[in-house]
């Protein structure tokens, strides 16, 4: 495959059949962002209903199984075309959910959670996230007859406030963790709007669960949850960077074109040779990072990764990391007070992104991990080329 046509590629049809819905979405950030305020609900419906939820879907509820490498490029174009960072967010946990859900194999579960998600009829959030490490969750699942109760707090849940169904992640009374499908309007749920520093478009909130009775039948996962939790904070690790990619190439390209209108010392700032070594930089960061990412995402498609730690994702996540944050350090820099005052876009960008970056592991944590698989593979054998028939 040649990637660099294949982006071309998406890069066209991303514009063609979401350019308008994704211009409207970014033309109100700033006033939703004032406000907390998620997209509008209509507008995330005609994601749905335009086919941008299901893209990479399965086709048994309408989706077009667009591959690891294709969705990632399509994120990108969201990040590029669309000025709201939340919305790839939003649409990432949605997609996951009814993944998951279509993975199960079972019928009444697709057709009450998947289809409608992937149609854009229902609004998804994972409610996993709680002041604790997974094996002290207290959110906890109960026997109670031929059902289950469920009883906590999940403290962050991306979408909550746009949301009626929730993949949930608690402990069972052996410590097992398990997953359930849990309704908004189930008796004993409660969600409160969050306030945090960044992300303030993405409907977030907290979910209080106060004995709420589950049949049997919503139980999604029942035993081994933590494997399954760890596999959708390993697709997040790798979304979550694609998009701001392309907020990163938009920045780029915004900040040339302005610094090109501003004439400093008799000449074009951005023909100063101090600027366009930045710029430079900035060009450099960005294309290894797409490179990087790029390799990660076959890796995936190819179904070569691990399921529950990958560490070629984990380094693609990480580095992608690093990389758009020096471009938006540079960006601030290079625009110097127009980029404070000048435009609303930089600065909320770089709010929201020092929460993108955390998401699914922490820098500091990515480093753990990935160093502690450099040291277990390093007792391992080396692996020996397959001999020729030939061989002696």
């Amino acid at each position: 495959m040649n990637v660099t046509e294949r982006r071309a590629e998406v890069a066209g049809f991303v514009r063609e059949r979401w350019g308008d819905l994704l211009a409207e979405i970014g033309g109100t950030v700033v006033e939703r962002d004032e406000a907390r305020l998620p997209p509008p609900s209509g507008l995330l419906a005609t994601a749905g209903s335009s086919g941008l939820v299901a893209l990479s879907l399965p086709q048994q509820v309408g989706g077009e199984n667009a591959d690891a490498l294709t969705w990632g490029m399509v994120l990108e174009q969201i990040g590029y075309l669309c000025e709201d960072s939340a919305l790839p967010l939003i649409l990432n946990h949605q997609i996951d959910i009814a993944k998951f859900v279509c993975e199960s194999g079972r019928a009444d579960l697709i057709e009450a959670y998947a289809l409608p998600v992937a149609q854009g009829r229902r609004g998804a959030g994972i409610a996993y996230t709680e002041e604790a490490d997974a094996f002290s969750f207290r959110t906890l699942l109960r026997r109670k007859g031929d059902g289950f109760l469920l009883s906590g707090h999940k403290t962050y849940v991306t979408a909550a406030l746009i949301s009626d169904v929730f993949l949930t992640y608690a402990l069972d009374e052996t410590g097992d963790m398990q997953a359930c499908m849990v309704q908004l309007d189930d008796p004993g749920v409660t969600v409160t709007a969050a306030e945090p520093v960044a992300m303030r478009t993405a409907g977030a909130g907290s979910i209080t669960f106060e004995d709420v009775p589950l049949s049997a039948d919503r139980i999604l996962v029942a035993t081994d949850g933590l494997t399954h939790a760890q596999r959708f904070l390993g697709y997040q690790r790798l979304w979550a960077a694609c998009a701001p990619l392309g907020r990163a190439q938009a920045i780029l390209e915004d900040c040339a074109t302005r610094l090109a209108t501003r004439v400093r010392y008799g000449e074009s700032v951005a023909g100063l040779k101090n600027v366009e070594a930045s710029l430079g930089r900035m060009y450099v960061a960005i294309e290894s990072a797409r490179v990087m990412l790029h390799h990660a995402l076959s890796r995936v498609a190819d179904g070569r990764a691990e399921v529950v730690f990958d560490p070629v994702v984990a380094a693609a996540k990480y580095f992608a990391v690093e990389q758009i944050r020096f471009v938006l350090d540079r960006a601030q820099g290079l625009l110097g007070g127009h980029g404070f005052y000048g435009t609303p876009h930089l600065g909320r960008y770089t709010r929201d992104y020092a929460g993108i970056a955390v998401l699914a592991g922490t820098q500091d944590i990515l480093e753990v991990n990935l160093g502690a698989g450099v040291v277990a593979r390093a007792g391992r054998p080396p692996i020996e080329s397959p001999r020729s028939e030939t061989s002696s």
